[in-house]
């Protein structure tokens, strides 16, 4: 009695690992690279009426909450009528790898809940390369975020050579602790804070390689409304000020 017992216990536990890993049905899920964002599409006939993603890097899974998404440049929208869940992730979202600026690797996983039981499926990698070369300055306009990528550069003395320019970079990457920015509203500017207490109101700052973007969620306290050519928009004006030292070789 004990043996089939065993047996039994065993077997329902085989099955139990193999829901949770067992992978998702064929026809259900859409991955798609588009110019400047990756796309998953999962039908709600599989996920529910609550599905949840994670962003997944080398440092771990990161549940992607209404908060995060917005500040680490992540969008969920649920479409009803054509029955499926739309995740989208900008390409200098925050667990995205980024290799020079033109190949994006992206890796989530998808939870939902099934018979009462939440089970995760890890989704397979994606890299995506901009089809479109970038413009010095590009905004996107999200539905819960904006965004603004600049070209970044440092230049140096005419004499610097390409092997030195590269040994300045990490160098000149790691400074962006010391950066403080200053907010603009519709009529005055406000005083400098560092970087890191701006993260903590919920903006986002990246410096790639050759890139530098800033992320605000809707509804900040420092952004304004105002027109353009009629149409109402949101803004948020943010000036970045350097304060390091920078040295360039020459001779």
């Amino acid at each position: 009695m004990a043996f089939w017992f065993c047996i039994g216990v065993a077997l329902l536990l085989s099955l139990w690992s193999r829901a949770e890993t067992a992978g998702i049905p064929d026809g259900v899920l859409r991955m798609e690279c588009h110019d400047r964002y990756f796309m998953i599409a999962v039908d709600l006939s599989f996920t529910g009426d609550e599905p949840h993603f994670e962003a997944v890097d080398e440092t771990g899974a990161y549940a992607i909450t209404q908060q995060y998404a917005a500040q680490c440049g992540y969008s969920i929208n649920v479409h009803p009528l054509p029955g499926h869940v739309e995740l989208r992730a900008s390409y200098f979202s925050c667990q995205t790898q980024n290799k020079d600026d033109e190949m994006f690797t992206f890796n989530f996983n998808l939870n939902v809940t099934q018979e009462g039981k939440e089970v995760t499926y890890p989704l397979q990698d994606k890299t995506c390369s901009p089809s479109v070369p970038w413009s010095p300055r590009e905004v996107t306009c999200e539905t819960n975020y904006m965004e603004v990528s600049v070209r970044s550069e440092v230049t140096c003395p005419s004499g610097t050579k390409k092997d030195d320019w590269n040994s300045l970079k990490p160098a000149h990457r790691s400074t962006t602790s010391d950066w403080q920015v200053m907010f603009q509203t519709d009529d005055e500017q406000l005083p400098p804070i560092n970087i890191s207490d701006a993260r903590k109101q919920g903006y986002a700052f990246l410096l790639t390689e050759g890139r530098l973007v800033f992320r605000a969620p809707y509804g900040q306290p420092e952004s304004f409304s105002t027109e353009v050519n009629g149409v109402p928009v949101e803004s948020s004006t943010c000036n970045y000020i350097l304060q390091t030292k920078l040295g360039c070789p020459h001779g």
